[in-house]
């Protein structure tokens, strides 16, 4: 029995919403994918494979200078309210982390927020939800996070690691180097 296929069409991926399926793409070992046209907030229409919509690889039309333009939020551009992405607060850690790269893009393309002169390398949780979620995967068990992009920024990884000690010690009131201390225990 072949695998049903999914159909794309009306989904949104970050800043593209699937207009309809397109003539698939054969590879040169043969195998094929299919391909979605996908309008843009910015206006323009783009074809992409959609396992890179679905896995988030792509989530514009791949001009910059179109999605950061706006003048709403000084760091990424237009109102999230005219995205019309991203809706909801049941989402983990990770499908947080994953909302800010489709949203804002890779933190690769940013500067340090911190003003280090170094190239982002992460988005970081910058504590500033109101009302913040915290994380009850093995893997970042007790982090802080919000299901809202605009709380993060991008931040080189040294800066990062010293920002969430420093997070960590305003929150708690245990001194650093318990918290550091800790840390390397785990």
């Amino acid at each position: 029995m072949a695998p049903r296929k999914l159909d794309l069409t009306g989904n949104r991926y970050g800043a593209l919403v699937v207009i309809a399926e397109a003539d698939p793409i054969t590879y040169p070992s043969g195998s094929k994918a299919a391909r979605w046209l996908s309008a843009c907030d910015c206006g323009a229409t783009v074809t992409v494979v959609g396992s890179k919509l679905r896995r988030g690889a792509t989530v514009t039309c791949g001009n910059r200078d179109a999605h950061r333009s706006g003048k709403a939020h000084p760091m990424f551009g237009k109102l999230r309210e005219e995205s019309g992405n991203w809706r909801g607060d049941a989402i983990t850690y990770t499908a947080a982390h994953a909302r800010v790269k489709a949203e804002h893009g890779s933190a690769s393309v940013w500067q340090c927020a911190c003003g280090c002169g170094r190239g982002a390398e992460e988005w970081a949780y910058l504590g500033t939800d109101p009302e913040p979620k915290v994380s009850t995967h093995p893997d970042s068990e007790g982090a802080l996070y919000s299901p809202d992009p605009e709380h993060y920024a991008p931040l080189a990884k040294p800066c990062h690691r010293n920002f969430d000690v420093w997070q960590s010690q305003r929150r708690t009131g245990v001194p650093i180097a318990l918290v550091i201390a800790e840390a390397f225990a785990a």
